[in-house]
């Protein structure tokens, strides 16, 4: 008997028995609809995770410190490894890193007419500024074509304060930076008197309220701050010891002892899943290294025990649905003796008697699993509009996707649950191929 015939026989027999066959798949669409729903919730936990974590900043960024311990190993004369141009190189020739950029915090004054602010200048490479994909509000992002460009953190314009006023720090004046004269120092000493002149800043452009990674900072080029710190305290025969005193930034030119040019590096992987394998290689070459997928790990340790508890109690109903299908087979057995007696009498063999109960078992598989996908993707989209819709457009974890049901998922469900039909099936086929031809045309 060809597949076909018995694909054929299969669907009638199932049509034949309309009532017995729904409630059969109405108990696997429950089953299956309910093992997705719950793997979904896990899923979806997962995506929120990750949401929660890039609003703090990039899966794919590594922050690099200095250890400041000996690590055997090193060739330093002193065993000290050190954040500098160096570190930089290094880094960048590890597989997968796309690129290594230093940061330096420098304290400083600036100056926006009778308002001041202290500020901190984080000097960092221009030319690598742009790699780190920084989005804005306003203007562009500096390049060193002008004098003195600077990027402002949008919440930076916010500690100006008038010192003159009885509440300085109650209401924050608001300075349009784009046009208004802006006089830094590079210092944060205090004067007496008449303050030194500083040098005027030409803002360039202010970072996305959205983006609350650089919101505080004011950036600069590295060499540019150097050589107007070193002109100030030429000028003013003063030196600033918490800037690194006459000597310019730590590990720069003119220092004689070396020592870290950078107070951070941040390291772009160019794909999340080699950031561990970058990080751990970072860590032995003897620097401090973090990166958000460190929480994202344990974050998903916990959502993956959560979802294998949910995804055991959607296993309960696909297995109460898998013993209904074999009751369903066995019941089919005993009203269709007679016919299984006359297959094998004009000669059926037994592997097409048991194919054929497998068949009709695996189609009430499959068509539970398809309708459960359905009802799933119905379920989930309920989830996702009504309950994350009481948070307005984010929830808990930010953007809310309570529930994630992903095309692997979809095909997973349809296939389990035919599997878990022909599982179910295979009692009362090998049933039917053990029945006497003869016993079973007798039964009326």
């Amino acid at each position: 008997m060809s597949s076909f015939d018995l694909a054929v026989m299969g669907l009638k027999n199932l049509l034949r028995r309309k009532a017995r066959t729904i409630l059969t798949v109405l108990g696997v669409l429950i089953g299956t609809a309910s093992i997705v729903v719950m793997v979904s919730l896990g899923l979806g936990m997962n995506k929120a995770f990750e949401q929660q974590l890039e609003s703090y900043g990039s899966l794919t960024m590594i922050d690099v410190y200095a250890n400041n311990y000996y690590v055997e190993g090193q060739t330093n004369s002193d065993g000290q490894v050190y954040l500098d141009d160096d570190t930089i190189n290094a880094i960048e020739g590890i597989d997968n890193v796309e690129f290594a950029i230093g940061f330096k915090r420098f304290d400083s004054k600036i100056y926006a007419g009778k308002y001041e602010s202290y500020t901190s200048i984080k000097a960092v490479d221009f030319d690598k500024l742009a790699l780190m994909g920084i989005k804005l509000s306003e203007g562009t992002l500096p390049t060193g074509e002008f004098k003195n460009e600077v990027l402002f953190g949008f919440y930076a314009k916010n500690y100006f304060y008038d010192p003159k006023s009885r509440n300085p720090y109650q209401s924050p004046p608001v300075i349009d930076v784009f046009n208004t004269k802006l006089e830094m120092l590079p210092t944060s000493q205090y004067y007496e008197g008449k303050r030194p002149k500083g040098f005027i800043l030409n803002v360039t452009g202010v970072t996305s309220e959205l983006d609350y990674n650089y919101a505080n900072d004011v950036f600069m080029d590295y060499d540019t701050f150097l050589k107007l710190k070193n002109d100030f305290e030429r000028k003013n025969k003063t030196t600033d010891q918490n800037n690194g005193g006459d000597t310019g930034p730590k590990g720069s030119k003119g220092s004689t002892t070396k020592e870290n040019k950078y107070d951070e590096m941040k390291v772009s992987v160019n794909d999340i899943k080699y950031v561990q394998d970058v990080q751990d290689q970072i860590k032995a070459m003897g620097y401090e290294a973090y990166s958000l997928t460190d929480a994202l790990e344990n974050m998903k340790q916990t959502s993956g025990l959560i979802q294998a508890i949910l995804g055991g109690i959607g296993a309960v109903s696909l297995f109460v649905a898998a013993i209904g299908i074999t009751n369903t087979m066995v019941m089919s057995i005993y009203e269709r003796t007679k016919e299984i007696g006359v297959m094998k009498v004009i000669g059926a063999q037994l592997k097409d008697i048991k194919r054929l109960f497998l068949f009709e078992a695996a189609m009430i598989g499959l068509f539970g699993g398809i309708l459960g996908i359905g009802l799933s993707f119905g379920i989930s989209l309920i989830i996702n509009s009504v309950l994350s819709g009481m948070n307005g457009n984010t929830g808990y974890y930010g953007p809310a996707i309570l529930s994630d049901i992903p095309a692997w998922l979809a095909l997973s469900g349809m296939g389990f649950s035919t599997v878990i039909g022909l599982v179910a099936g295979y009692y009362p086929a090998v049933r039917a191929t053990k029945l006497s031809a003869l016993e079973a045309i007798r039964t009326e």
